[in-house]
């Protein structure tokens, strides 16, 4: 399955202005739109994972995540919904074809047995796009060293243009990858899954920078 629904610009504007003003203060330069994030990318390509964990630490994202939940639920799903993953701001451009997403299902980051749904949106005004599956041949699926598993096969994609002010939906089982990165773009993910019945797991865990705890396990020992 997988839509394009209307979500409200004021909600991308909101998580826009976060995104400029932590960034203003990181680089203690004026941040007014996202290309200067990739002019500084380009000069600085170290500052790359910084600014992913800057971004993706944003308040703002747990604001838009359950405003987006509230509009799924209506239109998607009749039961409650909960975090699958943690909310996702993704940078993509021409220097970071080493994160370009392989042929995936998300179905392989959830329990079998869990229903999910997943909402791709862009965050700059020109829109973005996503390669989706026409149909399914996957012949194997294969090892990958940065995001785990690949689909292989002759499978051809079509290419899923998604304005601003939209967001693609779609359930863990389409079969999907990154377009080329011709034009630098940044965007958002959202996933969630519905509550089984009695038994609740967590399919991701939050983890303290190990770094830090060997710090204050050494000082307060």
């Amino acid at each position: 399955m997988n839509k394009i629904i209307k979500i409200p610009k004021k909600l991308l504007s909101t998580v826009n202005r976060d995104i400029f003003k932590s960034l203003t203060t990181l680089f203690e330069k004026k941040i007014s739109n996202h290309d200067e994030i990739f002019v500084t990318l380009k000069k600085r390509p170290e500052l790359r994972s910084s600014i992913f964990d800057l971004l993706n630490m944003l308040p703002v994202l747990n604001y838009i995540n359950y405003e987006i939940k509230n509009i799924l639920e209506k239109k998607f799903s009749n039961k409650f919904l909960v975090n699958w993953t943690y909310p996702q701001i993704r940078l993509d451009d021409v220097l970071s074809k080493n994160y370009k997403a392989p042929a995936h299902k998300d179905r392989w980051i959830i329990d079998k047995k869990k229903k999910g749904l997943v909402a791709w949106m862009p965050l700059k005004k020109n829109g973005s796009s996503l390669l989706i599956a026409k149909s399914d041949k996957t012949k194997k699926i294969i090892r990958n060293k940065y995001w785990g598993l690949e689909a292989i096969g002759p499978t051809k994609f079509i290419r899923k243009k998604i304005k601003y002010g939209e967001a693609l939906i779609f359930d863990p089982d389409l079969l999907h990858k990154s377009d080329n990165p011709k034009y630098s773009r940044i965007t958002l993910q959202l996933r969630y899954e519905e509550i089984s019945k009695n038994i609740f797991t967590r399919t991701v865990t939050q983890k303290v920078d190990s770094k830090i705890l060997r710090y204050w396990k050494k000082n307060l020992s």
